[in-house]
């Protein structure tokens, strides 16, 4: 069985990577050791013989893997299920389940046992990131074993005890948009404060670098010094000493950046820096900016924004590649020159050309942003990943132009997706959205008397409309009390002009001198109704409450409403 090609062919590698050989699940243990050293221990015979029951088994799982890379499927999504099918196999081993055709499902369920115990027990993984590894291995296995249905792979899941977790439903506080456009402000101020301090003299400089954030914030760059404060002069070994002033000491002028990987840290700090400040300003996602190339641009003005074009030799035209803001221009030309100053552009093609010690990574890795995490983690400043950077911006688009269509063109998105995927709740849009909702359904107007009409000149007697009651007819301001078209308003200003419109009811009501047959004074009907009215807005909240104690204050202080005033004045005189 030694001629069993199991390569998987098809991924792209960088330079220090090894292929991928599922002969290694073959073998027993095997797939718990590196992978850059497991092929010369199987070869020397420190696994034994292969199993040749896992043969069938893998040999379905290799075809699988192959089918994903010629069907298209993203290089780093396929390298991720190699990882998990290695992991998997080396939990096999480690637990001397079996891994034939016949046994595969009943380890399988062991093995999602043993991510329960993690999740509940060890607490060292969460329920979601084993519920997704168990996803993909169930899918796997059953490809491989061509289980009926149409989901086999989740009906494989549904008969473990292992379930995806309910998303948690998060609650928007007023506070929370405002949180984080704060947020995302500081960590754009962070980003370009670190930018503009590492130019070419500095990243050449002495170590440690002090960048100074603001006056109550101090940052240190200490590139490879594990201690970037120590005292030089309290090391007793000269040796040693030797090699901390070095270390610490400017580069020669003719010491080139690229020689020595010991800044590298500092320039990948600055690199990654302008990556996140790219991603905010075009709105791209992370790995389509890593794969750009830095080339010659052209800028042409749209607006209030740039369309920068990908410049072609003998051709006039190029290709549009991104589109930012004006402002950004000059900041990008400075990143370029900074690019040819390190000599970056001369050995990497790459826009962003993060650095590794000693290998190059395949253009499809996943791209990593480690060192500019780990720094912002250190000094505990808040880090914005690129996927909430894009979702601010998305959000903040759709603020500003209230367009849907236009916000999706800008990303790159349709409209369905900008909605599912991005769109978030915002309280004061929300509310101006339920205002507009209102005015559209609800077209409220003046009234004769307090409160606003919905529609005017269309009077509707209340249900149980009082007899002798003043009838509605956009003329009387008593009418307007008994129509079902009139709306309260909930303000203080609205409880003095109901309570300045009492008192001039029972100014008037004391003038009336009652009829042989002892008629009810319209009057008394419009007090009650008023008073009703006044206690329901009362009762409504302690500050409604309030609104009306200070308005029935004023009365007793002899301070009227402006609309009423003058006819409480005259009634009170001839009272």
């Amino acid at each position: 069985m030694s001629e069993l090609d199991l390569k998987v062919k098809g991924l792209t590698l960088g330079t220090h990577e090894t292929p991928w050989d599922l002969q290694v699940l073959l073998y027993k243990g095997a797939a718990s050791v590196k992978r850059n050293v497991v092929m010369q221990s199987i070869n020397e015979g420190e696994f034994g013989d292969l199993i040749e029951d896992r043969i069938f088994l893998v040999v379905k799982l290799h075809e699988i893997v192959n089918s994903y890379l010629t069907r298209g499927l993203s290089q780093n999504t396929v390298k991720g299920h190699l990882q998990k099918i290695q992991f998997f196999y080396s939990w096999l081993d480690t637990n001397d389940q079996l891994s034939t055709e016949e046994s595969i499902i009943p380890s399988f369920k062991a093995w999602t046992e043993h991510l329960l115990n993690r999740i509940k027990v060890n607490k060292d993984i969460t329920q979601i990131t084993a519920y997704k590894q168990a996803s993909i291995i169930a899918n796997l296995i059953a490809k491989a074993l061509d289980l009926p249905g149409t989901r086999p792979g989740h009906s494989l899941m549904l008969t473990t005890r292992l379930k995806r977790p309910k998303k948690p439903t998060k609650v928007l506080s007023t506070k929370a948009d405002k949180q984080n456009l704060v947020d995302t402000f500081e960590f754009g101020h962070t980003l370009t404060t670190i930018c503009n301090h590492l130019d070419i003299k500095t990243v050449r400089g002495s170590l440690p670098i002090e960048v100074l954030l603001n006056e109550n914030k101090l940052l240190t760059v200490a590139g490879n010094l594990i201690d970037p404060y120590l005292d030089v002069s309290t090391i007793k070994n000269s040796g040693a000493k030797k090699r901390a002033i070095i270390a610490r000491q400017a580069l020669a002028e003719n010491t080139s950046l690229l020689e020595t990987y010991k800044r590298s840290s500092i320039l990948n700090l600055r690199i990654e820096s302008e990556l996140m400040i790219f991603i905010a300003q075009t709105g791209m996602n992370l790995s389509q900016a890593v794969a750009l190339s830095k080339n010659n641009y052209r800028w042409q003005s749209d607006g209030e924004d740039y369309e920068v074009f990908r410049v072609y030799k003998g051709r006039r035209k190029g290709e549009a590649i991104f589109r930012c803001y004006k402002a950004y221009r000059d900041h990008l030309q400075a990143y370029l020159d900074w690019l040819d100053k390190t000599e970056l552009s001369q050995s990497d093609e790459r826009l962003f050309p993060m650095m590794s010690r000693g290998m190059i990574r395949a253009k499809t890795s996943r791209a990593s942003i480690g060192t500019l995490r780990g720094f912002f983690k250190k000094h505990n400043l808040i880090f914005i990943n690129p996927t909430q950077l894009r979702n601010t911006r998305i959000n903040w688009l759709l603020r500003q132009t209230n367009d849907l269509n236009l916000t999706a063109e800008q990303m790159g998105h349709t409209t369905e997706v900008l909605l599912k995927d991005y769109l978030r709740p915002h309280h004061q849009r929300a509310s101006s959205e339920i205002i507009e909702f209102h005015n559209l359904i609800d077209p409220a107007q003046l009234t004769p008397g307090p409160g606003l009409c919905v529609d005017s000149h269309q009077p509707k007697q209340v249900v149980d409309f009082p007899e002798n009651a003043p009838k509605p007819d956009c003329i009387s301001p008593e009418g307007c009390l008994f129509c079902e078209k009139h709306r309260d308003v909930m303000s203080s200003e609205y409880c003095w002009k109901l309570a300045s419109h009492l008192q001039l009811k029972r100014l008037e009501t004391n003038l009336y001198k009652p009829s042989e047959n002892n008629h009810i004074h319209p009057g008394n009907l419009v007090m009650d109704r008023i008073t009703s009215k006044l206690k329901a807005i009362s009762d409504g909240s302690e500050i409604r409450n309030i609104w009306v104690e200070d308005a029935q204050n004023s009365i007793r202080s002899g301070k009227y409403h402006p609309a009423w005033d003058g006819y409480i004045r005259l009634l009170e005189v001839m009272v």
